[in-house]
């Protein structure tokens, strides 16, 4: 009988010993994981973000969940040290564009060269390529993220106050909004505006009071902040920039995730940046629509005037092709040519 109970005892415990073991193995789950983005709701860039997070926790079935910071109010509102805050732990996911990350990491300002992607057809042979899926991720890989998908960003038009900017010359003298990069104050400084840094939560009051005339931004973000309403009255479709919004998930928390799991957040992302790129094209007429019967001039330079942007704007671009990434600069190039 005490060998029977013995025997019991001794089972019992080898039973036991390996749960702490495995639960040690397994690091939980958070309730919650902070996603930061620079915009606020009504913009296309907002819904895919959100759209991410509702995917992610429907496909999960709750085991993930995503909460929006938008205005990069983790950070301050200090949208370039976003990618730095995520490296220290304070972000866990990025939904955006890699010119806010470009001060951190060079290699990302390469998406922010001047007429890189100029249309509809070059961003889409851009997501479509290796240049993209395999140079350009394993870059991300590299500086902390595990990168799941990308979409387009929209047209990024010239806007100001003062004047109709039918070329690079009519520029000249305007105090224009820049993000925080050496790229974006060069290629102002080329047209000889005057570029003024600032965050984009600090460049609404400045539109307002008129300490800056005008600024670079998508026309449905223009609408989203009502930009004419402080004294925003010309937009130029210059054609010189692009943006692509992407999903990145920090290294330390995509390996707490099951193999499951991840596959299941990286679905959400590329259908999140599918739906994106669709919604990007679909409200650009109704967008303008929307902004000519508020009595904004929109301009859209013949082919002529149009070379006179990408002029302006060349040397800017063969200057940070080489600060930037050379190789993949010109990988992308090539995507964009064979596309026609």
């Amino acid at each position: 009988m005490i060998q029977r109970r013995q025997l019991l005892r001794a089972g019992a415990a080898a039973a036991a010993m390996p749960l702490p073991m495995l639960a040690l193995s397994q690091p939980k789950y958070r309730a919650e994981y902070r996603l930061s983005l620079v915009v606020g709701p009504g913009t296309n860039w907002y819904y895919a973000a959100e759209r991410f997070a509702t995917l992610t926790r429907e496909k999960t079935q709750g085991r993930i969940n995503f909460k929006l910071y938008p205005a990069s109010s983790l950070v301050q509102g200090q949208q370039d040290r976003e990618l730095t805050a995520l490296r220290q732990g304070v972000i866990d996911v990025l939904v955006g564009t890699t010119v806010n990350w470009s001060g951190t990491v060079r290699d990302f300002g390469v998406f922010s060269l001047p007429g890189l992607l100029s249309s509809d057809k070059a961003v889409d042979a851009v997501l479509a390529s290796e240049a993209l899926s395999k140079d350009f991720y394993e870059l991300v890989r590299r500086a902390g993220m595990e990168p799941l998908a990308s979409g387009e960003y929209g047209a990024i038009q010239l806007i100001n106050a003062k004047r109709r900017l039918a070329s690079p010359a009519d520029l000249k003298g305007l105090k224009m909004r820049v993000v925080a990069t050496p790229m974006q104050q060069q290629i102002m400084s080329a047209m000889h505006a005057n570029p003024t840094t600032m965050t984009f939560a600090d460049a609404q009051p400045a539109l307002a009071s008129g300490a800056i005339d005008g600024l670079t931004l998508t026309l449905e973000q223009f609408v989203a902040y009502k930009l004419q309403s402080l004294g925003q009255k010309y937009v130029t479709y210059w054609n010189q920039s692009n943006e692509l919004i992407h999903f990145f998930v920090a290294n330390p928390i995509w390996k707490t995730w099951s193999a499951e799991d991840q596959q299941l957040v990286r679905e959400a992302a590329q259908q999140a940046g599918r739906e994106l790129t669709r919604r990007v094209r679909e409200t650009v007429v109704s967008n303008e629509q929307l902004v000519t019967q508020q009595g904004v001039d929109i301009y859209k330079p013949n082919a002529q005037q149009q070379a006179q942007w990408s002029e302006a704007t060349r040397e800017v671009y063969q200057r940070w092709k080489q600060q930037t990434n050379a190789a993949l600069a010109s990988k992308l190039e090539q995507a964009v040519a064979k596309a026609g």
